[in-house]
């Protein structure tokens, strides 16, 4: 089978990202510009149209229009992920060798950046459900904790990153959290790529978007939690800890040269559709559908995890005695695909198409699963072998250019990491070049890979000694 014959695959449901469901919830706007020739749209950047640096054309005239209708200094569009804005956002933070605080469900991307600029990441522990296998929402008094753990006179800390809400929809009060930062004088940028539609939605009881509670940058994904096209992102930024013209030599140095016109495009209607106020009735009549779905499914005793975001369904299969990756093959299988499979829990993305006919299909195929699948009697869950507050051992940047030799991970046992252990989705690494794999780190890691098949029996990049 070839890739183009797969992409015109049709499954039974689909519940991942991006959150335009297949199309079926892309912009008026850019559904039109799609039905034109193929390439129709692919142009260069012309004057008339610009580019997310550019000061005159249509996309700086939006990027502008956006920005003063939330109260943002600026806004820049991209086009290589929220990836590439979080890690441009980091190095307008921080300069090399210049340390960065973190919490330990950073996305890869900052860790990339921080390891190709040789700024040091300070990582900071977060709370942990051993009911789930998820870290919970940070609030005020752990991160006053973690700053009591931080000698500021001694260690110099360029600003902080937050994330929320994570993955899996969890998210807690950012202001607080925020204005203890400033209180440091200290830059905050918020990945808040899970929840970009937070900004539009007011009066749903929904988290306070990052950008209202007064975040320095912020970075949206347009994919995951708005109905733009895959790769689509946005940065807004305020305040003024941030250097504008460092971000914006930052952005020009990792964004590509040849944008694509339709992404760009892209951009720009899955925003405006969230700003037109008959789309957006829409979108919050699919938000109160999706929390009357989870209270559907709690009522039918299905085991599911309240999060923040009504979006993400997520199910607790170690309730039943049955594994998240065991359950995501079951439900792929029967045309059901779901986002993120863990060692606990299978969460889907309802995103913004009319899911309808979820309740029926879902409860049918769960019963399904419930009679046709193995039961483990327990799943034990380690408690994460991180410090509160601690740093590589190796700074990341010298451990990621060291010498290393490839050997299996039952081979590694305190050595250091010269490598990133990812497992992808979610994204959020469990080891870091840099980190000694002491026995607390080599029994988490493998607890992990007895029910991850990529974590199952792999090789491991260590520092030559």
């Amino acid at each position: 089978m070839s890739i183009s014959s797969f992409l015109t695959k049709k499954f039974l449901k689909s519940l991942f990202f991006p959150s335009h469901n297949r199309g079926a919830a892309l912009p008026k706007e850019l559904v039109k510009l799609l039905k034109k020739q193929p390439g129709y749209w692919d142009l260069p950047e012309l004057p008339e149209i610009g580019s997310p640096l550019s000061q005159s054309g249509l996309i700086a005239k939006t990027q502008r229009e956006f920005s003063e209708k939330f109260g943002a200094k600026g806004c820049f569009f991209g086009v290589n992920g929220a990836s590439g804005l979080i890690q441009s956002a980091v190095i307008a933070m921080a300069n090399p060798g210049e340390n960065i605080l973190m919490p330990r469900n950073i996305h890869i991307s900052v860790i990339k950046i921080c390891a190709m600029q040789n700024i040091q990441p300070i990582f900071f522990d977060l709370d942990f459900s051993s009911e789930n296998g998820h870290y919970k929402p940070i609030t005020k008094n752990w991160l006053k904790n973690v700053f009591k753990k931080i000698n500021f006179n001694e260690k110099k800390i360029a600003g902080v990153i937050l994330v929320s809400p994570s993955y899996q929809g969890y998210a807690g009060d950012l202001g607080p959290l925020i204005d203890l930062c400033h209180q440091e004088n200290l830059p905050v940028l918020v990945d808040e790529a899970h929840g970009s539609y937070f900004l539009f939605c007011e009066n749903l009881n929904l988290p306070k978007s990052a950008l209202i509670s007064n975040a320095d940058l912020v970075v949206h994904s347009l994919h995951k939690s708005l109905n733009g096209l895959t790769q689509t992102a946005a940065l807004w930024y305020k305040g003024n800890l941030v250097n504008e013209q460092n971000l914006i030599k930052s952005i020009n140095l990792l964004q590509t040269t040849s944008p694509s016109s339709l992404l760009l495009c892209s951009c720009e209607e899955s925003i405006k559709d969230w700003i037109n106020e008959k789309s957006l009735s829409k979108y919050r009549k699919r938000i109160l559908e999706a929390k009357s779905i989870y209270k559907k499914l709690i009522q039918k005793n299905i085991p599911l995890i309240e999060t923040q975001d009504p979006l993400k369904i997520v199910l607790n299969t170690s309730k039943v005695g049955i594994d998240g990756f065991t359950a995501d093959k079951f439900f792929y299988k029967n045309g059901l695909i779901a986002e993120l499979p863990e060692m606990m829990t299978l969460t889907f993305c309802l995103g913004f198409a009319n899911q309808k006919d979820f309740l029926k299909l879902f409860e049918k195929l769960w019963n399904k699963l419930l009679l046709n699948s193995k039961k483990l009697k327990s799943f034990e869950v380690l408690q994460s072998p991180f410090k509160l507050v601690e740093a590589p051992e190796i700074q990341i940047g010298i451990a990621w250019r060291s010498e290393t030799q490839s050997i299996p991970f039952s081979q590694s046992l305190n050595k250091i990491s010269g490598d990133i252990i990812c497992p992808y989705p979610p994204g959020i690494p469990l080891l870091v070049p840099g980190e000694k794999i002491d026995i607390d780190r080599f029994n988490w890691i493998n607890n992990q890979s007895l029910y991850n098949k990529d974590l199952l029996n792999f090789n491991i990049r260590v520092i030559k000694t």
